[in-house]
């Protein structure tokens, strides 16, 4: 088979037994269509919902195999399913998106950016995200756009993203103030996120010098705001508590554990 020969495959996804991976290669044209036409109609009559086409080895995509997709399209949106694209090049994209396509299909950079979707809006899987930073307050700000960032994706919006983004400002401000400042000991934000709440971790090294003043603050910590003592970011683990659904917090000689449940209100 030459490289620019068309040809397709069907797989089975064993951890997504509702999905078929749609496999296409070479020039999508007019003379494909008998191949094309055989494919698609395996694809839709084995009991699949949903079906991912790769498109990250096709060179040209005409109209009459956008067509055959939009029809294949229509069967699994008929299920309760959908088709949806990945993996297509720069170039082809550009003139899908001018020719509306983009409008029709959604499109993803590759499969696994795909499943991931699948995962969140059919399975509401909940998915879970590590960050690691060094212990400098610059650093916060870029944090703080970055999970802003995926509560958009993840549909919080108005009043809950803008309390998630001052709970992780504080508990990075307050990791950066009372931990360790060797540019080694690295802070880490671990965020658990579904489609009713948010869990937040904090952790850090602990600084010896402000870890009794940080033990007697927590000890204390309540919904008002502490009135005495130099509590900067005190104060702030005060508001995060107010703004949370659930709060606790651990400091020992090691370092530091801030847990947060924020349950979504919108």
């Amino acid at each position: 088979m030459s490289d620019n020969a068309p040809a397709a495959m069907i797989e089975d996804i064993p951890q997504a037994p509702e999905i078929c991976l749609i496999r296409l290669r070479g020039d999508l044209d007019i003379r494909s269509a008998a191949i094309f036409d055989t494919c698609l109609s395996d694809a839709s009559m084995d009991g699949k919902k949903f079906a991912i086409v790769d498109l990250t080895a096709v060179t040209m995509i005409a109209s009459v195999a956008l067509g055959k997709l939009l029809g294949l399209k229509r069967r699994f949106t008929e299920k309760g399913g959908d088709l949806v694209l990945s993996g297509i090049n720069l170039d082809i994209k550009m003139k899908c998106i001018l020719m509306g396509v983009d409008k029709i299909f959604k499109m993803f950079n590759d499969v696994h950016s795909a499943m991931n979707v699948y995962s969140w809006e059919v399975m509401h899987e909940a998915e879970s995200i590590k960050l690691s930073f060094p212990p400098q307050i610059g650093v916060v700000p870029a944090v703080r756009r970055f999970v802003s960032g995926v509560m958009a994706q993840k549909g919080y919006k108005g009043r809950d993203s803008f309390r998630i983004e001052t709970i992780v400002d504080e508990l990075c401000n307050n990791a950066v103030e009372y931990g360790s400042k060797n540019e080694n000991d690295n802070i880490s934000l671990s965020m658990r996120i579904d489609w009713e709440k948010i869990e937040l971790d904090a952790e850090n090294i602990s600084d010896p010098a402000k870890r009794e003043q940080l033990q007697a603050f927590m000890s204390n910590v309540s919904c008002e705001m502490p009135h005495d003592g130099d509590f900067t970011r005190g104060r702030g683990l005060a508001l995060v508590k107010l703004l949370s659904s659930d709060f606790s917090a651990d400091v020992t000689e090691k370092g530091t554990i801030v847990h947060v449940t924020k349950i979504k209100e919108e």
